[in-house]
């Protein structure tokens, strides 16, 4: 697979036709075809005591690095609330979760191995399954957000 020219991305830009998952805002830095297949690149916000996905697993690896406000991860049987700096590391096939847990909005970035990520949030938006490489199975709810929300 080939890579992309070169490119800057201006702040609130993302790549063309990569639009993010529903209920919650998205925008693709990278795209699969952008990088030979290697990753995707993800930039996302939560607003305040926000669900995100349900209970999920998947294929493939993701990272989550929270940039700003207070994201409660469900990591299998585990739940702790992660900060500005700090990362969750999720290997291909592990059950998680998260959410806004917090009263200011939640920002982060996503790195997801190999990429196309992207071609998962398409299909779903569309009703469909997500492409066969990227197989995704929903487990159950959102982790709580907070006691306090």
């Amino acid at each position: 697979m080939e890579r992309s020219e070169p490119f800057v991305l201006q702040p609130g830009e993302a790549r063309p036709n990569s639009r993010g998952g529903e209920g919650y805002t998205t925008a693709f830095k990278l795209v699969g075809r952008d990088t030979g297949g290697a990753f995707s690149l993800l930039e996302w916000a939560l607003q305040p005591c926000q669900e995100g996905p349900g209970l999920h697993q998947h294929n493939f690896d993701e990272a989550f690095y929270i940039l700003s406000g207070q994201v409660r991860f469900r990591i299998g049987e585990t739940s702790q609330v992660l900060g500005p700096g700090q990362l969750a590391w999720m290997p291909r096939n592990t059950p998680h979760s998260f959410s806004n847990a917090g009263p200011e909005t939640a920002t982060g970035l996503t790195v997801s191995t190999p990429g196309g990520l992207e071609t998962v949030f398409d299909a779903l938006r569309a009703g469909q399954a997500p492409p066969a490489e990227f197989r995704l199975q929903r487990l159950g709810p959102a982790v709580n957000a907070s006691e306090a929300c």
